[in-house]
């Protein structure tokens, strides 16, 4: 079957272009990188994973990203969590799976509307965003993408990044979390994510060190969403 094309409105004169395989629920639904847009090599790796398998699935432009509205370096935090919750609504309590910006934004989802996260996969989250935002920022006031496309990003941008109150998140997630690190990752480090799953209070978690890949962990979606299956999905 193929997915029908959504157009949703988190606020007045604003949209996401949304993808959506209709399926069992829980949905699987996808979270791209910042620059990235909702089709590429995870998110068509987790839809042909959803029809294989009869289960929904969804992936979404973030506002400021793909066929979406807005500018990529003015969206905040704030507003990508909108935009995620826009989607929950439509597909109702769903599976999250975000890579760096997207795995961020997908825990962040998740602990404000925990009602509507029903698992969480994460594919190398982007922790210590606020650092690694400013790291990413050359002398030219620029922050650029791993494809070497660059953005202005503005400041209430940055002060939103600097308002996540990151050591108090692992706390707020009760549903089980796979996360997933490249061991070669040169943006975020690993050591953050095997922190973050650590600190999670319940046993519904694991993390996966993934040998030789780096921050785009290719070719690691479908292995993990098999492990997430055998040993964590309840």
């Amino acid at each position: 079957m193929r997915p029908s094309l959504l157009q949703l409105e988190p606020s007045p004169r604003e949209r996401i272009t949304v993808d959506f395989l209709p399926g069992a629920r829980p949905a699987f639904v996808w979270l791209h990188a910042f620059g990235g847009a909702r089709v590429g090599e995870h998110s068509s790796a987790l839809f042909e994973h959803a029809a294989a398998t009869g289960r929904a699935a969804a992936r979404f432009d973030f506002r400021g990203h793909g066929d979406s509205t807005g500018t990529i370096g003015a969206t905040t935090l704030k507003d990508l969590v909108a935009d995620t919750r826009s989607v929950l609504a439509a597909t109702g309590p769903a599976i999250l799976v975000g890579h760096s910006l997207g795995g961020l934004v997908a825990a962040l989802a998740a602990a404000e509307f925990p009602t509507l996260v029903k698992a969480l996969v994460l594919l190398a989250p982007s922790l210590g965003y606020r650092h690694v935002l400013r790291r990413c920022i050359g002398p030219d006031g620029l922050l650029r993408t791993l494809d070497g496309r660059a953005f202005t990003v503005r400041p209430e941008t940055l002060a939103d990044a600097d308002a996540i109150d990151e050591a108090r998140l692992p706390h707020r997630l009760p549903m089980p979390v796979l996360v997933v690190h490249g061991a070669n990752d040169p943006i975020i480090d690993p050591a953050a994510s095997r922190a973050f799953t650590a600190a999670i209070p319940h046993a519904h978690k694991d993390h996966l060190l993934w040998p030789g890949a780096d921050h785009r962990l290719s070719g690691a979606l479908l292995p993990a969403l098999a492990h997430f299956e055998r040993h964590l999905r309840a």
